[in-house]
């Protein structure tokens, strides 16, 4: 899962970029309303041939770099295609955004490389919810921290040692959350501001202790979310059955 839905966050960068290029050589109309119209040409070609190495897909572990080439070399007419005939939104910080959508129908529909967004135990149901948006900032700061190409591998005591490097890896988390939560992204970025701010060092401690290179994303939840904090009780990790 982890390869496509960064391949998608991380295509969506370069995507921008191409397009502006595009509209500045005239084979790029905008239509408000509607999807723009642009020509696949070279400047795109040469954009999903080298995407896999390019400085987007820089930083990231191994199998990332591997599962994006692997995607990209059967799925990337489809990938783009996507794009090409979609009606994208850009500078969409703190809104939002498509990206979550074009994640699912990436990866979910096209590639079959994962299940679709968001993961049942993580999913927000309202906008008081807010032990369903602390599993979800939870998630995706494992998610994070799995692909990232320093610490994914690492075993809790080298983890503690690397504090400094998972803080900067992480601080950009909350503000991501319109792009990558349909179910109320506010709920998870105010849950995730809130952390921050009242105990960024419990936060990034409990997430450090549950880590490793085998995270498991149940007991992260109640690490962080019921003994860290107080978003979520025991009551909330209880499967069926188990009362």
């Amino acid at each position: 899962a982890a390869p496509c839905r960064t391949l998608v966050e991380q295509f969506y960068k370069g995507w921008e970029k191409t397009i502006s290029n595009l509209a500045a050589d005239g084979t790029f109309e905008s239509r408000p309303g509607q999807a723009p119209k642009i020509v696949y040409n070279q400047q795109i070609e040469d954009y999903l041939q080298g995407f896999c190495a390019s400085e987007y897909m820089k930083g990231y572990a191994g199998y990332v770099n591997d599962g994006c080439e692997k995607i990209m070399k059967k799925f990337k007419r489809g990938i783009v295609g996507k794009f090409l005939h979609g009606e994208e939104r850009y500078g969409t910080e703190g809104v939002k955004s498509l990206r979550p959508e074009r994640i699912n129908d990436v990866c979910t529909t096209l590639a079959k490389a994962c299940p679709a967004l968001p993961p049942p135990a993580a999913a927000v149901v309202s906008i008081a919810d807010k032990c369903g948006a602390c599993k979800g900032v939870v998630t995706d700061a494992l998610f994070i921290m799995r692909r990232d190409r320093l610490i994914h591998d690492n075993k809790p005591e080298t983890l503690r040692k690397r504090k400094l490097e998972v803080f900067e890896l992480l601080e950009p988390m909350c503000m991501d959350a319109f792009h990558r939560h349909t179910d109320f992204p506010a709920v998870y970025n105010s849950v995730c501001l809130e952390m921050w701010e009242e105990d960024e060092e419990g936060l990034i401690g409990a997430l450090v202790l549950s880590g490793g290179g085998g995270w498991k994303t149940g007991d992260a939840h109640r690490a962080v979310c019921a003994d860290a904090f107080s978003y979520c009780t025991a009551a909330d990790f209880v499967k069926p059955g188990e009362l």
